[in-house]
């Protein structure tokens, strides 16, 4: 028994004394690849403590409290030595560290832990080391700036832009020529109008870094052109951590208005979704008299009588995130976790929101614009956004196999009251128009992934599962006519609503090889299978008879009051009517094949080539009902619309002038596919945009011819300057065109020779080098110029073949003022990104000061007497600042305020020297506080 209770004892002993213990972890990077270095001895010096690197370069050391020196060695390769490394009793400390080939069996490098503890030197080291032309932004920067969702981080990175908030443009392309990936894989667009994906779908909290690859290698996905964009979740966690942030936002110009709008929703509308109180009323089959009687009038009851907006004061934003990780030790197994929770709740009340239609005037000689149509009001949007992240990893020294679970979701609550003024000659109206909608957007996504090491041979497997859905339900939208004081539906008023989804499954898995010939040359070969499968429906409904209706007061909700709607006794009551057409909704199918193989070649001590081929078969499907050219109707039953075979070069190269300075040359094919229901025979009329919209059978896939040039040179592991070119050709350029005679109708087309050429410049610097005062401080900006031409003489905007060069000029009567070439829709001819940082560890505290602006870019393309229409630059000011608290640092504050300069979002239009407004609404100046604490 005395036995037992020593041995006991003994063993509590001892573990008492491990859990006095803290840890050592990170990860040894080779200087010359970036990649870990499987093998790798990390030790404290002097001893036999140790550990050696797992195939990923991670290792993972317990050491007692204090401070140590830690000694990192490699066969062939330069020790280094680490002086000054705290470990804490308990606490995890993470450490990365390069270390590069002893070529000239140089001496030892000693630094301080200090130097190399940041994750945007992380990034910088994956940038130099990258086979391809890259940039990106990680998750320190969005701390720093003060970033909630990737959208505004973004803006950032170097020749990147976004539009309308949520979508990204890489070089000056974007939709269908910029991809995103979300750990690898590709991600499916959640607009049913547009072929990329919204990227405000995605907080920071849950993100690692953000990868763009601006030049293609074959083991990249090849149906983009300016970039692919991809987005890393928390990864493999290092140690035990649990955080909660809080966070308030105020806006003086927008929260606690007592006249802010909105509209009564569902009760789970906080969460992000509808509870189902707007889901339609009847089956999707009912079919709907058009002549009224009793089973119309009870279905015309089941509709929400809601129809115009409240009245009400408007709250601040608020927002929560918590967060737990932990890494796991199981003598040779090591496990890890991420469990992350992020939710946002903003509210905007945009005051005199502006939306004016001009038209070029027909009847005066000198060139000028005549409106057409203007509306003023009041719009309040309440947008949801949560996200939540679980991920589990195991690894052995050999072997890693990992899940990863992301769930996002979104809600965004739309009312607007607006006074519209039709100002045609032949017939002024003034109409009342009420709009409640309500989008609903949510992407599930699981990630199981494997990396395994058998001597020179590495296998990497990933497989991704991907559902995601976007519903518009019961968007309604009302528009009372006022004439002298009466009221009614004629000229131009209507009462509307309909409910829109579009789903997604797609699944892909992807096999990739790397072999090591030798210590200069290797080669990697793998595959990638895709199958994506999207259902699109749209029903749309509105109500008779409006003509003959007597409309007594300027009130949308007063309209389906009981008394109002036929009966029996009220036969010239309002009812319901199926305005739904078949031909809206369809489905379909794409499966894409691809292989490649690839080699990485040192072919001198400063010169590496990478080059390879991809081979990317594309198959499209489409269902759905096809409109004739006589009106008739014909089944287009999972019909072949695409099968195509490309093969697609890259050849690299890569040439150190010197330490740490690289000069990169490429040269690669790329493609661009058309989206589902581009390459179909589908006509859409879409009731948000009262545009309407016809598929093409006949429409290519583009090829896009890319050359790039970069200059790079990383004079410190933070600090860099960066000069890029580029030049990319394209054949089939594929874009939306207006027909001249129907301005509201679009078709997709191949629009013949179209090109883009940019330079890029960007530049991180310490200012130590001006005074030891200013070591704290830091700048860097980056700045994109970029031209692109569209030959107009090769737009094809009618089925007779008239371009649109020829519309113009028969529009104008001669060829004066014509130009031959514009530019690209949604390019900016300028970016210009900057940024002042302080950063006091000591004081624990930082504070940054960021720039953001891009220059006038043509958003929309006019024809015939519609003009062109461009988004004027916004000029983006923020600062943030935070403090750390407490004597062990385990809470921070920070607060941030965005638009310090009040600049206003604007559109015009442009005719000649002629400019005139398009839409104008005013974000004002927010402020961001919040508090975080972690234990």
């Amino acid at each position: 028994m005395k036995k037992i209770l020593l041995v006991a004892l003994m063993a509590c002993l001892a573990g008492a004394a491990s859990a006095q213990n803290g840890f050592l972890r990170g990860k040894v990077i080779d200087g010359e690849t970036g990649e870990g270095l499987f093998g790798a001895t990390v030790t404290k010096k002097g001893t036999s403590q140790g550990s050696v690197a797992d195939f990923d370069g991670n290792f993972s050391l317990s050491l007692e409290p204090g401070i140590h020196t830690i000694e990192v060695q490699f066969i062939s390769y330069q020790s280094k030595t680490i002086e000054g490394v705290e470990i804490v009793a308990g606490k995890v400390t993470n450490l990365d560290v390069t270390i590069s080939e002893d070529v000239q069996q140089l001496d030892a490098v000693v630094v301080t832990a200090e130097q190399i503890r940041d994750n945007d030197v992380a990034l910088l080291s994956v940038q130099k080391k990258s086979v391809n032309t890259v940039d990106g932004i990680s998750s320190a920067a969005f701390k720093k700036v003060g970033d909630s969702n990737l959208s505004s981080a973004m803006k950032r990175v170097t020749g990147v832009t976004v539009q309308g908030g949520k979508y990204v443009y890489v070089r000056g392309l974007g939709d269908r020529y910029t991809k995103t990936s979300l750990n690898g894989m590709v991600v499916p667009g959640l607009d049913p109008d547009r072929n990329d994906v919204q990227i405000d779908i995605f907080p920071t909290g849950v993100l690692e870094n953000v990868m763009v690859y601006k030049t293609f290698t074959p083991n990249l996905n090849g149906d983009f052109a300016g970039g692919l964009v991809d987005i890393q979740t928390k990864a493999f966690p290092e140690e035990k951590t649990t955080s909660i942030s809080l966070m308030v936002g105020y806006n003086p110009d927008m929260h606690f208005q007592s006249n802010s709008v909105s509209y009564q929703g569902s009760s789970t509308d906080f969460l992000g979704w509808d509870n189902g109180q707007r889901e339609l009323p009847i089956s999707t089959n009912t079919q709907i008299p058009t002549l009224p009687n009793d089973f119309v009038a009870e279905t015309t009851r089941k509709f929400d009588p809601t129809l115009g907006v409240d009245r009400t004061t408007s709250f601040m934003n608020t927002g929560l995130s918590v967060s737990h990780r932990n890494q796991i030790q199981r003598e040779k197994l090591t496990w890890g976790y991420n469990a992350i929770f992020s939710y946002k709740n903003t509210n905007t009340y945009y005051e005199g929101f502006t939306r004016k239609r001009y038209e070029k005037d027909r009847t005066s000689s000198e060139v000028a614009l005549e409106r057409d149509f203007s509306a003023e009001g009041d719009l309040g949007v309440n947008n949801v956004l949560w996200s939540g992240l679980l991920s589990l990893a195991a690894k052995t020294d050999n072997h890693t196999i990992g899940t990863n679970f992301l769930h996002t979701q979104n809600g965004v609550s739309t009312a607007l009251d607006r006074e519209m003024k039709f100002t045609a000659l032949n017939n002024p109206t003034n109409i009342n128009n009420d709009i409640l909608a309500y989008t609903q957007r949510s992407m599930t996504n699981n990630i199981t992934y494997g990396k395994h090491h058998f001597g020179k041979l590495r296998m990497d497997w990933t497989n991704s599962l991907l559902y995601s859905k976007i519903t518009d339900p019961d968007y309604r939208d009302t528009r009372i006519n006022e004439d002298d004081g009466e009221y009614g539906f004629r000229n131009g008023g209507a009462m509307n609503r309909f409910w829109r989804e579009l789903t997604e499954v797609s699944e892909s898995f992807k096999l990739d090889f790397t072999y090591d010939l030798n210590e200069s040359n290797k080669i990697r070969f793998g595959g990638l299978g895709t199958i994506r499968h999207r259902e699109f429906d749209v029903y749309s409904y509105d109500y008779d008879p409006l003509e003959s209706f007597h409309v007594l007061y300027n009130d949308p909700n007063w309209l389906l009051e009981d008394q109002n709607l036929y009966s029996s006794s009220n036969p010239d009551g309002l009812y319901i009517q199926d305005n739904s057409n078949e031909y809206n909704n369809y489905e379909g199918k794409q499966i894409i094949l691809a292989g490649y193989v690839m080699d990485e070649m040192q072919i001198t001590t400063k010169l590496k080539s990478i080059y390879g081929v991809r081979v990317e078969n594309a198959r499209m499907y489409y269902t759905g009902v096809r409109l004739m050219e006589d009106n008739s109707q014909s089944l287009e039953d999972n019909t072949e619309t695409l099968n195509e075979t490309n093969l697609l070069p890259s050849v690299n190269f890569v040439y150190a002038l010197q330490d740490d300075m690289n000069l990169r040359a490429s040269f690669n094919k790329t493609l661009a596919r058309p989206s589902f229901k581009e390459k179909s025979s589908a006509y859409i009329e879409d009731p948000i945009t009262r545009t309407q919209f016809s598929g093409n059978l006949d429409i290519k896939q583009a090829e896009i011819y890319n050359y790039d040039l970069r200059w790079e040179y990383f004079f410190s592991a933070s600090e860099m300057v960066s000069v890029s070119a580029f030049y990319k050709d394209f054949s089939d350029h594929i874009a939306l065109v207006f027909f001249p005679n129907n301005p509201g109708q679009l078709k997709p087309r191949n629009v013949g020779e179209a090109s883009v050429f940019g330079t890029e410049l960007e530049l991180r610097k310490n200012l130590m080098f001006i005074s030891p005062v200013l070591q704290n401080f830091s700048v860097g900006t980056n700045v994109s110029l970029i031209v692109s031409r569209v030959n107009r003489k090769t737009v094809v905007v009618n089925e007779n073949g008239d371009s649109e060069y020829e519309t113009e000029v028969n529009y104008q009567g001669s060829d004066e003022g014509v130009e031959k070439y514009r530019d690209m829709t949604g390019q900016s001819p300028y970016v210009i990104n900057g940024y002042l940082s302080y950063e006091n560890n000591t004081l624990g505290l930082s504070g940054n000061l960021s720039y953001n602006v891009q220059g006038e870019t043509l958003t929309y393309i006019g024809i015939s007497n519609v003009p062109d229409v461009y988004t004027k630059p916004f000029n983006s000011l923020n600062l943030k600042v935070s403090k750390v608290l407490g004597k062990e640092g385990k809470s921070s504050l920070s607060l941030t305020a965005k638009n310090l300069l009040k600049a206003e979002n604007q559109m015009v239009y442009k005719f000649g020297k002629e400019e005139e407004l398009f839409s104008l609404y005013k974000p004002g100046r927010l402020f961001n506080l919040s508090y975080t604490y972690t234990f």
